[in-house]
């Protein structure tokens, strides 16, 4: 079994706007200058090239504080889910550093005596202020509108790699069940119980039809309630346990708080199946597969370790295929740990209200602990 112990680490988000501040700064000074300080050049006798100035000093000062503060908030409030706050928390820091940068305005305006001796009054300060909040505003919206843009064109991105790694979970997962091998253990089983136990017959019928319904359909939806895959596993181990028979147990003890939480489909097929493939299965040395949840909100699949002796070629891509799901969900990565007795693989479980599809099988034909 292999064993990975770190998964993906998230990329930090670098800001390359060198040319964006270049350009924006150029464009709202040559603004401003054009419709709000360009009579001054008449009105106060002021050479052009001194309000020019000035001017692209402020909106340089501007852009940069404005700037500073809308990455310092969405470091700490990145990503859409937290669009609202970050908006909020904006609107109060960069009011705040708006009205700091006003005050400076008028005081540096005075102290150089840009406009001749003068003391500015009250309505400095609020016309200096309403300059200032216009440039905040026209920056942070920039900053924010090509920031969401970025974000919407990342989910698109990630949700089309989720819906591959489902896809591929779910191609996984069925090109196993309908393996030369399997088909015939299946209809072994099937055709030993025909003729032991026709009603057993019939349950493991409407069981496989159930496995083979939920592997198909697992692509509808990205999460499904612990619950539907409980049930699911449920009827995928009835079929192994036909087959290897007191050679496997199942034992489920998960709370009924913790069985609405959420998971990718075939997570707890794919575990299982690890176990089954790398272990000695037999009467004498059952392996036991346990499947509990903590109040954390973790899952923990644990089976006794009992490795065959030639083991089997495998890829360990259903592991892999499970962490990448919850990467791209933006989840905790599972966890994977080995001793000398067990092996366990331990995932977060969501509390979220994304929409689910359930399990149609018929579980209840499954005598095992639950």
């Amino acid at each position: 079994m292999k064993q990975e112990n770190e998964g993906p680490q998230p990329v930090r988000e670098r800001v390359n706007d060198f040319w964006l501040r270049v350009g924006g700064i150029t464009a709202l000074n040559i603004f401003l200058n054009i419709f709000f300080y360009l009579h001054l050049s008449q009105e106060k006798n002021i050479p052009f090239w001194k309000i020019f100035l000035l001017s692209t000093f402020f909106v340089f000062l501007s852009w940069e504080v404005t700037r500073w503060v809308v990455l310092q908030v969405r470091k700490r409030f990145p990503g859409l889910q937290n669009m609202r706050t970050r908006i909020i928390r904006l609107t109060i820091y960069v009011t705040l550093a708006t009205v700091a940068l006003s005050i400076f305005k008028v005081w540096f305006q005075d102290a150089i005596e840009f406009y001749g001796e003068m003391n500015s009054g009250i309505f400095d300060y609020f016309y200096g202020f309403g300059m200032n909040m216009f440039y905040a505003l026209v920056i942070t919206g920039i900053y924010e509108s090509l920031y969401y843009f970025h974000q919407w064109q990342r989910l698109l991105a990630e949700t089309e790699l989720l819906k591959q790694a489902n896809l591929q979970s779910q191609f996984d997962s069925l090109k196993n069940q309908v393996n030369p091998h399997f088909l015939f253990n299946s209809l072994n089983s099937l055709s030993s119980l025909v003729e032991e136990d026709k009603e057993q017959a019939v349950s493991f019928i409407a069981e496989l039809s159930s496995v083979y319904r939920y592997l198909l359909q697992s692509n509808e939806r990205e999460l499904t309630t612990l619950q539907s895959e409980l049930d699911f596993i449920k009827a995928y181990f009835f079929l192994l346990r036909t087959r290897f028979r007191q050679g496997v147990d199942l034992l489920i003890e998960v709370p009924d708080g913790m069985r609405e939480r959420l998971l990718p489909p075939l997570t707890l097929q794919m575990l299982v199946e690890n176990a089954v493939k790398h272990n000695v299965i037999s009467v004498s040395r059952p392996l036991l597969v346990r499947i509990t949840a903590t109040s954390d909100g973790w899952l923990h699949v644990v089976n006794n370790l009992q490795r065959k002796i030639q083991q089997v070629p495998g890829s360990g891509l259903g592991l892999v295929n499970i962490t990448e799901k919850f990467r791209l969900l933006k989840q905790p990565q599972p966890q994977i740990n080995e001793t000398a007795t067990e092996f366990r693989v331990s995932i977060p479980l969501m509390d979220s209200r994304m929409p689910y599809r359930p399990f149609a099988g018929s579980a209840e034909n499954v005598s095992l602990a639950s």
